[in-house]
């Protein structure tokens, strides 16, 4: 054996003995008794009357009783046209990036004389975007009603898309 080993185990064998009663295991398992008993009451006390008045309270009231699973219609993708009016220019083309495509732009439509549209599929949520404007100018939507800075100068509209089609 080496040094170590033998001084480890003189300090063990020079510890003192505790002697354990015969008892021990009996008075051990009394107080998790006792303590299961408190438990017990507790319950009785506090967890049935709750219970009651709930169940009193789905009983007198309109609450449910069970829950109702339904397709949310939250959770499909909704229609929205996004429209660029620009009465002052005359645009060649408009395109509209977002983070909702990834910031790669999608090319809208020209209706009519300084008029462009888009529809596009998006699910209910909150999304930044913007026009390009002859490829060159970046421009907010100016019928959002909301605009957030884009950390490089510029602004970026922010579109909140709810579960209800064309919103």
């Amino acid at each position: 054996m080496e040094e170590k080993e033998k001084k480890l185990i003189a300090y063990l064998e020079n510890l003192p003995r505790l002697q354990i009663y015969e008892d021990f295991a009996a008075r051990v398992m009394e107080e998790i008794e006792r303590k299961n008993r408190f438990i017990l009451r507790v319950k009785r006390l506090v967890v049935v009357p709750l219970a009651g008045f709930f169940l009193a309270l789905m009983l007198l009231t309109n609450l449910p009783t069970a829950p109702r699973f339904e397709i949310s219609s939250y959770l499909g993708y909704r229609r929205i046209e996004l429209v660029f009016y620009a009465p002052s220019q005359n645009p060649k083309t408009v395109a509209v990036a977002g983070d909702f495509s990834d910031w790669n732009y999608l090319s809208m439509d020209k209706i009519r004389e300084n008029c462009w549209k888009i529809t596009i599929r998006l699910r209910p949520g909150k999304y930044q975007y913007g026009f390009l404007v002859d490829g060159k100018e970046w421009v907010p939507d100016p019928n959002a009603p909301r605009q957030i800075a884009d950390g490089f100068g510029n602004l970026n509209s922010v579109l909140v898309v709810d579960g209800v089609d064309g919103e």
